[in-house]
């Protein structure tokens, strides 16, 4: 073949255009093919859209309010006195505690109890909305009225009221179409209720007039609370913690916060009062004991110098009297500290005071001791807290109670060694005593009696003015009693609502309207395993194309006459005209059709190649080789003769076979025959060779229309006569996959210079499946350009025929 005509009719390199932009041509194809969903996409997008203004129209708006807290860290007074140095005596006087654990003071801020103590403060157990048509509003500071709870026989049940308010002092209730009037208590079941009438609101600012009143346990309020609020810290290096609540309700979400603040506040301070009042009453007990042993004591002294007249002492024994003085004050100091160490073993071993904190500061001066005790009265904080959001079978629970018995054993065993020091140093006293009262033996014995009671009288009053001291210290730092957070930052909302976020709902909304039919797009286009253009076939073989036949409306197989100018014919002219270059300059050329599968036009186009040559003047013969399957003469309406199967046999001479066809001159047919038992052994026959000798004789042009080459061998064994291929590739019919057999085929030259032939081509599929040479998007608008007759049945209403190719192009 001359190099010109493989120029002409190559097809370009796989998925290239001429000048290499692989991925431009690719990207186009990609657009225009699927340019005729544009409609149904745009259409998609615009009713998502519309969803997603529906969603926001009728969306309830729901509103973030946040507040700041100090947490303030008690050892650390450094601001707030002025000086960098801590005074021990006054953290003692004013009972400070460890360091702060931002963690633990997240948890007591969201724990059950304290929240209950925020819905009982603000009545959030009753809910009451305006109903509407389509969405209810919750009223919280404009409420038309407030209900009383009368009685509630299951408080873990919740109970819901329709109100329908009729005037200012009536309303139906429920179904009931007996009006209540306001004031007037009324039964939902066992429960009983009464509502009040708001009279500062005026019945003109409802235009509904129905409402819904909802009363819902405790434990489920503060668990609607629990999902709106967060306590967060502000950063690693603060004490600040950020409260926020998210709901519908802006005041109702600053009262929340503010009066958790407030409580969490409360809370603090009850905690160190009570440390208080343990000590106080530890004291008063101990006051009270000692009053009464002083007033005994008193007696006592009273009595014997009454008795025997012991008002005054010898001079002599002053000097002996100072020394044993001066032993006595030290022995009453040991017996007072001995006394308050009894008293502590006696409270730390009472089972009542199990979960108690152990009074401190009571003049101990053991630094392990009062270690101890810090540690101890720590852990009963800790423990209280705790159970604020847990139960006691909680681990950490026993795990504090176990520590608690560890430390409340170490505090024993402590103030037992400090008992026993005592008793030694009691013991050396009066061991020196004793032997100064052996140089006083001279000494009447009233005055050492009188002696003894002087000392027990000093002790009892010392240890009374000691206590006394104490308790004043004690009730000077419950009065002075501060809590340890500060609110920073009292709640404040926004004005912009935080739900429905207006921007993320039209974009993902667009998005999903976008999205949801260029998915289906993409899956039909990845499902669609048929050719579909002109592109689909050069990507896949190598095989130059011939040219492109278009779909035919017309249901005669014959639609290249000699006064035809319609569309399909004038492409069968192209054809004819692009044979020229593939034949050459062969004076009889034999024309081979086939194709992969049947169906997919191969004998429309041999009729029809054969008539448009015909048409020229060249005495043309369509050879019926299909004969397994023929088509060629019952579409031409011809009737059925002698064949090539009974010329083979040697049943019939070659005129015999020939059929004219009257609708086009110079064009005949030879038919099949019968069909044999062994149609490929047949084919083999040494008298085909004989036939073919003869055919070629009579006639200038020679069509061969054979089996599909997919099917059976028979092309192969009929391409020894023929001059080229034409193979038929249907759009929307043959599988892509056929065309690596093309490309086989082609590669490897097992037919005659193979060239391909796309028919039925659609408008409607594509941007690269409508250009033949010479019309350039002939199939888009070719058809309707005035160059060509329009069959009569397709003149049809431009409306239907509109919707027709619109309902084609998207589902066909």
């Amino acid at each position: 073949m001359p190099e010109t005509n493989k120029e002409l009719i190559a097809a370009p390199v796989i998925g290239q255009n001429n000048d290499g932009s692989k991925s431009t041509v690719e990207l186009k194809e990609l657009i225009f093919r699927n340019l005729h969903y544009l409609p149904v996409v745009i259409i998609c997008g615009v009713v998502f859209i519309i969803l997603a203004y529906v969603k926001i129209r009728y969306t309830i708006p729901t509103f973030r309010v946040q507040s700041s807290l100090l947490i303030k860290d008690e050892n650390d007074r450094g601001g707030m006195s002025g000086g960098g140095g801590k005074d021990q005596r006054f953290e003692e006087l004013f009972m400070n505690g460890g360091n702060v654990n931002l963690n633990n003071e997240v948890e007591i801020l969201r724990s059950r109890p304290v929240l209950q103590r925020v819905a009982r403060d603000l009545n959030l157990q009753i809910h009451e909305y305006s109903k509407g048509s389509i969405r209810s509003t919750l009223k919280y500071e404009d409420r038309p009225f407030e209900v009383n709870i009368l009685r509630i026989v299951d408080s873990t049940q919740p109970v819901n009221l329709q109100i329908n308010m009729l005037s200012d002092s009536t309303f139906l209730l429920n179904e009931s179409k007996q009006p209540i009037a306001f004031g007037q208590p009324f039964q939902v079941g066992l429960n009983s209720f009464a509502l009040m009438r708001n009279r500062m609101l005026g019945l003109h600012l409802f235009p509904v007039r129905q409402f819904e009143v909802s009363w819902f346990s405790m434990a489920d309020e503060v668990e609607g609370i629990l999902k709106s609020i967060k306590v967060t810290q502000a950063n690693d290096q603060a004490t600040i913690l950020t409260l926020s609540y998210e709901g519908e309700n802006t005041k109702l979400g600053k009262d929340i916060l503010n009066t958790l603040m407030a409580v969490y506040d409360s809370l603090i301070v009850e905690d160190k009062n009570r440390i208080a009042f343990i000590t106080l009453r530890f004291i008063d007990d101990r006051l009270e004991n000692l009053k009464n042993e002083l007033s005994g004591v008193q007696g006592n002294l009273k009595e014997y110098m009454a008795n025997n007249q012991a008002f005054n002492l010898d001079d002599q024994s002053k000097a002996f009297l100072e020394t044993i003085s001066n032993g006595t004050k030290l022995k009453a100091e040991q017996e007072v500290q001995l006394n308050v160490v009894n008293w502590l073993l006696e409270y730390i071993q009472s089972g009542k005071n199990l979960y108690n904190v152990v009074p401190t500061n009571l003049g101990i001066e053991e630094p392990a001791l009062l270690q101890l005790m810090a540690e101890y009265n720590r852990l009963q904080l800790e423990r209280e807290n705790n159970l604020k959001t847990t139960t006691p079978d909680n681990p950490l629970i026993q795990q504090l109670n176990t520590g608690l018995e560890k430390v409340r054993s170490n505090i024993y065993q402590a103030l037992m060694n400090v008992r026993q020091a005592y008793l030694i140093a009691g013991k050396n006293l009066q061991e020196q005593e004793a032997r100064l009262q052996g140089k006083i033996q001279t000494l009447p014995g009233k005055s050492m009696h009188l002696l003894n009671i002087s000392r027990q009288q000093k002790i009892l009053e010392d240890l009374y003015s000691f206590l006394l001291q104490k308790k004043l210290e004690t009730s000077i730092s419950s009065a002075s009693t501060i809590s340890n957070s500060k609110v920073i930052e009292p709640a404040i909302s926004s004005e912009v609502p935080i739900s429905p976020d207006k921007k993320k709902i039209y974009m993902w909304y667009l998005i999903l309207g976008l999205a949801i039919p260029i998915g289906i797009i993409v899956l039909l286009q990845m499902l669609r395993d048929k050719v579909r253009n002109r592109s689909d076939v050069e990507k896949f073989t190598h095989a130059p194309i011939l040219g492109e036949i278009g779909h035919s409306s017309n249901e005669q197989t014959l639609v290249v006459t000699k006064n035809n100018r319609h569309f399909i014919g004038e492409q069968f002219r192209i054809i004819r005209t692009n044979l020229q270059y593939v034949i050459g300059k062969k004076e009889k050329p034999v024309i081979m059709v086939t194709s992969s599968f049947s169906g997919e036009g191969k004998s429309f186009i041999s009729t029809n190649i054969a008539a448009v040559m015909a048409l020229t003047g060249k005495k043309t013969v369509i050879m019926e080789f299909d004969i397994r399957k023929p088509k060629i003469v019952s579409g031409l309406d011809l009737k059925r003769k002698m064949g090539l199967t009974n010329y083979i046999i040697g049943r019939v001479s070659f005129q015999d076979l020939l059929v004219k066809v009257n609708e086009v001159e110079n064009l005949y047919v030879i038919p099949c025959g019968p069909i044999p038992p062994n149609p490929a052994e047949l084919l083999l026959d040494p008298l085909l060779n004989e036939l073919m000798a003869e055919v070629k004789a009579n006639f200038d042009v020679v069509i061969m229309d054979t089996a599909p080459v997919g099917l059976v061998s028979d092309a192969m064994n009929l391409s020894r006569f023929a001059d080229c291929t034409l193979y038929i590739v249907r759009q929307g019919h043959t599988f892509r996959k056929q065309l690596n057999f093309v490309e086989e085929l082609y590669v490897n030259n097992k037919l005659p210079k193979l060239s391909v032939l796309l028919n039925d081509v659609k408008a409607e599929e594509g941007y690269y499946g409508g250009y033949g040479y010479g019309y350039y998007g002939a199939y888009s608008y070719g058809a309707e350009s005035g160059y060509f007759e329009v069959d009569s049945k397709n003149r049809g209403g431009k409306i239907f025929g509109g919707l027709s190719k619109l309902w084609k192009r998207w589902f066909g």
